[in-house]
């Protein structure tokens, strides 16, 4: 059994041979590769097939599956059930972010080391070709830190994070999550409460209801800006979804006792003046924006009226429906 298998959810092909390049150089190999294929047509399988990445992949534990083309969240869900508990470490890693050489070797060590529910590497933010050109913001507690890895428990993670609907953790792609932690993404829910739109943070954020988060002070992956990536899609159902899941999440919290009403206050006050300045004529924002004219920003008055809403959004698309089956291709590369 591999220590990490790695879960690649591909739609595009255009830098899949810079991340085939980044597994392919890890001084770390105890790992195994799972892609699903979600690109229209199975390109990408035609790709492979034809041997466009062979000298990239001629080295790696490889599995090429369908993917079920409903979406990116149900594509990480149909790979999670192919990687089905069978290695300790979970690594997602998305078709246009890559990862250096040493990002594995020292992930591993981290859980080796300490008991986390997740690992979380610092990353550059890069160009569409590749180039570090940024990186996020980090909040203090870490920046004046001088070890090279931080546990961070709970209260302080929701704090940094929710309290100011702040996600300066990253993605999925430069973390990798704990047995407890993939199978926490397999639902995303917290308290009854989806976070769809946030699984990144959301999951990091789920798990550490057990288990605090590391963070490791190197810049072992890069993130890329590009026009196509899905968070240039403002009017999508995920990127509504994404800013109105910061308020899930602070309802969510302080429902089951986790988090200060203080702080979901303030959480649920910055999401609603982020939501108003992007989404303030949409009419699908309307509802909310009532709610809060109504309740205000006081969870106790806000959470049954908001869970209703929020049930019906995440039910109304198949891509974030839980009651929506995945389905299944039988053929694999």
């Amino acid at each position: 059994m591999s220590t990490i298998t790695t879960l690649i959810p591909a739609y595009k092909s255009q830098h899949l041979g810079e991340l085939f390049l980044g597994l392919k150089t890890q001084s770390f190999r105890d790992f195994r590769v799972v892609l699903s294929d979600d690109s229209p047509g199975g390109a990408i399988t035609d790709l492979i097939r034809r041997g466009a990445y062979d000298a990239l992949i001629d080295t790696l534990d490889l599995l090429v599956v369908p993917g079920p083309r409903q979406g990116s969240f149900r594509n990480v869900r149909h790979l999670l059930s192919h990687w089905g508990t069978t290695s300790p470490l979970v690594h997602l890693h998305m078709d246009d972010d890559v990862i250096y050489p040493d990002f594995y070797r020292l992930h591993a060590m981290t859980h080796a080391s300490v008991p986390v529910g997740a690992s979380v590497s610092q990353r550059w933010l890069t160009s569409a070709e590749g180039r570090p050109v940024a990186q996020l913001p980090l909040p203090d507690f870490i920046e004046q830190q001088a070890q090279r890895v931080v546990t961070i428990g709970r209260p302080l993670l929701y704090a940094s994070t929710i309290a100011v609907c702040q996600n300066w953790l990253g993605e999925c792609s430069n973390a990798v999550l704990s047995q407890a932690a993939a199978r926490r993404l397999q639902t995303g829910h917290i308290g009854g409460l989806s976070y769809f739109g946030l699984g990144d943070i959301g999951v990091l954020l789920d798990v550490a209801q057990e288990a605090p988060i590391a963070f490791v002070h190197d810049h072992l992956s890069g993130f890329r800006s590009h026009p196509a990536q899905a968070t240039a899609h403002v009017a999508s159902h995920a990127l509504r979804c994404g800013h109105l899941a910061w308020v899930a999440l602070a309802l969510a919290t302080h429902d089951v006792g986790l988090l200060p009403e203080s702080q979901a206050r303030q959480a649920i006050g910055t999401a609603t003046r982020r939501c108003r300045q992007v989404y303030g004529s949409d009419p699908a924002f309307s509802e909310y924006f009532d709610l809060v004219a109504q309740c205000g920003e006081v969870p106790a008055r806000l959470s049954a009226p908001f869970r209703a809403l929020w049930t019906r959004w995440i039910e109304s698309e198949p891509e974030s429906c839980s009651n929506e089956p995945i389905r299944q291709e039988a053929e694999a590369a």
